[in-house]
């Protein structure tokens, strides 16, 4: 990798768009570039504008104090420039890691603070240009570029300053930086599994809420299914055995109907004959009479049996009316009567603690308990209770026993008159023998008619009966399941087999059961459901993503792991190669002398303990990235003296001894390319030579780009660009050709 091309425009002095151009590989070595001119004329601008572009964000080191400070400014006769741009083009012959044959990286700077960054004209962010420049084997802070006052900066800086300075030049930076993102993904992986944890116990406490009303509400469902089915097998029974029974009795009703108008009929058939007789054959005035009294007698009997009819229809309409489907207690009166019962217990342990208690109060607390225990345990109960026969009405008894009395009475009379109508009959026998046989024969059918009007009033109190059943049954539909009002002839036509009263009491009371068991449940939100789903489907979510976050951190560990073993195997390497070379170059600049680099460890803290499943904790990491943060000491003892600190070095020794260090960084892991800003300005005669020989044996394996006023630097340079500026505050440029030593006025 070496430097082709270096293109400004809009950079500090460089108002116009410069070009410089490097020399290539050619007759096994990289070359010198030379960059001279007199002060102030901004040839310094050039060694800034490879760093800025490499990506330095530091304005103290580009020598600005806010970032718009880098465009041209302009001056009198040159008007300020919108932006600052600088293009760095490097050529890549035989690094493996980058498959571009020629990379132009571009930084740009608008006045409005609008940054760029372009590798291969294609827009990039920083990282990206600093992890590029990584694995080429260049840095914006490492020894690629060498600014004034940075030669003594590395003797002056911390042992961990220093640290860094000698890994980015190890060729550790690529990997340091691998490291640092392991890190910062590693802490971003922790922040998001805590953040998974905290949101999953938060969920968690709501999903078990949700599972238990999904449960609840599955157990609804269970429950509503069976009623449902119940329910239908109930009503459709029950609604098969009214229908049938209304049927049997509407037949009766009219077979009883029937035949009491045809007794009837006759018997008035023998009226009207016995009529035509007794106008033929005269009566008695004693015989009329008693007719007349068997007629009013009998009809006062028939409005008794019609009343008798009504009482009765009245009785069993109360009956049924009496007997109402049972229903559970409400929970709020279940609740009531258990504080009540509560009351009562505590009520008889105030008693029993007395010294000597009332034994009568005593039974009577524990008999008013046993009775409310009973009472409640009754109504708890599944099944129903079977209701008793419930007394009727005293009035409407009383009004019966009198109407039945009455009936009797009226009976006895007409008995009693027929009697003495048949001795009446008896004295005239033979003469009126065929009106007897009328009269007997009439007395009969007038039995018959009764006892037909007797059947055909039972036959009407069981229809009654029964329609007074139909319509409780109604009732109850009505209110328990109306939705199935409409089907329950259907039902009714399904039943295979017919349901007695103890079976569809027994369905009665599953009925009543389940009903009970869905108040004690209570309503649940069907939304419930999809909540759950939402829910459920997060919480396995965060559960999955609480795993993989896990799993990534075991394997950020192993990477750091690998990273760490890898860097520490490799910086020794480099040191011990380092401390070698900087002997060999310090001994060359100083004529003998001795100097090391010694490594500082840090004191040993002690190791924490780890956390389950070969995590660390965040206070372990820092410790270890403690240890690793080693700092690097300089001992420097020039010819002929005992000094070892480099505080006590003169100015021109540091100078020497931070060269000599560079020179050293350099061999070992050669850049490729290294920006020299003036090092060799604090450097005598003799050993500015010795210097230029240095950087002339080194350029076999580096390109030099040296901005310097030295002549024997100069001397050693392929390639010389003079800086000039003229009146308008522009700098131009002036390139000379060692070799072929012509001149020509660079037309960029």
């Amino acid at each position: 990798m070496h430097l082709k091309k270096l293109e400004l425009q809009g950079f500090k002095t460089f108002a116009q768009k410069t070009v410089l151009e490097f020399l290539g590989e050619g007759q096994g070595r990289r070359g010198v570039t030379g960059v001279v001119g007199p002060n102030g004329s901004g040839k310094s601008n050039i060694a800034d504008s490879l760093r800025w572009v490499m990506g330095e964000q530091s304005m103290r080191l580009l020598r600005s104090k806010k970032s718009e400070d880098v465009i041209f400014s302009g001056s009198a006769k040159k008007p300020r420039a919108g932006f600052a741009e600088v293009s760095l083009t490097m050529v890549n012959d035989g690094n493996d890691e980058i498959d571009l044959p020629e990379i132009v990286i571009t930084r740009r700077l608008y006045r409005d603070g609008q940054s760029e960054y372009e590798i291969n004209k294609k827009a990039v962010r920083m990282s990206d240009v600093v992890m590029l420049l990584a694995q080429c084997g260049v840095g914006q802070r490492t020894y690629s570029v060498i600014g004034q006052g940075m030669v003594d900066a590395v003797l002056s800086a911390s042992p961990a300053e220093r640290k860094e300075f000698f890994d980015e030049a190890s060729g550790l930076k690529p990997f340091q930086l691998k490291r640092q993102s392991a890190v910062l993904k590693l802490e971003a992986t922790r922040e998001n599994l805590q953040q998974a944890e905290m949101l999953l116990r938060e969920i968690e406490p709501r999903l078990s809420s949700l599972e238990r009303q999904v449960k609840r509400l599955k157990q609804r469902e269970a429950i509503e299914e069976e009623l449902r089915g119940l329910e239908k097998e109930y009503f459709g029974g029950a609604w098969a055995e009214i229908r049938e029974r209304l049927r049997t009795g509407q037949s009766e009703a009219a077979e009883a109907k029937k035949l009491f108008a045809e007794r009837n009929a006759e018997a008035e058939k023998i009226e009207q004959e016995l009529a035509a007789l007794e106008k033929a054959t005269p009566v008695s005035s004693e015989l009329r009479e008693v007719r007349q009294g068997i007629d009013a007698l009998k009809e006062e009997r028939a409005k008794l049996r019609e009343r008798q009819i009504r009482l009765e229809s009245r009785r069993e309409v109360a009956k049924v009316q009496s007997s109402k489907p049972w229903s559970p207690l409400p929970l709020s009166k279940i609740i009531d009567r258990i504080e009540k019962l509560n009351s009562s217990h505590d009520e008889l342990l105030q008693e029993l603690g007395k010294e000597a208690p009332d034994m009568a109060k005593l039974k009577k607390l524990a008999t008013e308990l046993k009775s409310a225990h009973e009472s409640l345990l009754s109504q708890l109960q599944q099944p129903a209770p079977e209701v008793k026969e419930t007394p009727q009405d005293p009035e409407l008894e009383k009004e019966m026993a009198a109407l039945l009395k009455d009936t009797a009475a009226v009976s006895e009379k007409i008995l009693a008159a027929e009697k003495q109508l048949q001795e009446l009959n008896a004295k005239d026998d033979k003469a009126r023998s065929h009106l007897f046989e009328l009269q007997r024969a009439l007395t009969a059918k007038r039995h018959d008619v009764q006892r037909e009007e007797q059947r055909l009033s039972a036959a009407n109190v069981a229809l009654a009966r029964h329609e007074t059943r139909r319509d409780a049954y109604l009732a109850e539909l009505r209110q328990q399941a109306p939705g199935l009002e409409g089907d329950v002839e259907k039902l009714a036509d399904a039943i295979n087999q017919r349901k007695n009263d103890g079976e569809l009491e027994v369905m009665r009371s599953r009925i009543q059961r389940l009903r009970s068991q869905l108040e004690f449940i209570g309503g649940i939100d069907p939304e419930t459901i999809k909540e759950h789903e939402t829910t459920k489907l997060r919480f396995d979510t965060l559960s999955t993503q609480s795993l993989d976050l896990r799993e990534a951190m075991k394997s950020l560990q192993v990477v750091l792991e690998e990273l760490d073993k890898t860097i520490k195997e490799r910086g020794d390497v480099a040191f011990r190669q380092l401390n070698h070379e900087f002997g060999i170059y310090f001994k060359k600049l100083f004529n003998g002398g001795d100097a090391e680099l010694i490594k500082v460890e840090p004191e040993d803290e002690g190791g924490g303990e780890e956390t389950g499943e070969g995590e660390q904790t965040e206070e372990q990491e820092t410790t270890a990235a403690k240890r690793e943060a080693t700092g690097i000491e300089i001992h420097a003892t020039p010819p002929g003296k005992r000094l070892k600190a480099i505080a006590l070095l003169s100015g021109g020794e540091r100078a020497l001894t931070s060269i000599a260090l560079i020179c050293a960084i350099m061999a070992i892991n050669p850049s490729p390319f290294v920006v020299l800003d003036e090092v060799d300005a604090a450097l005598d005669e003799s050993n500015s030579r010795k210097f230029a020989e240095i950087v002339d044996s080194l350029s076999d394996n580096t390109q030099f780009i040296v901005v310097t006023h030295n002549r024997a630097t100069m001397d050693k340079a392929d390639v010389l660009y003079g800086v000039t500026m003229g009146d308008d505050g522009v700098s131009q440029l002036l390139s000379v050709n060692l070799e072929g030593r012509e001149a020509t006025k660079n037309p960029r």
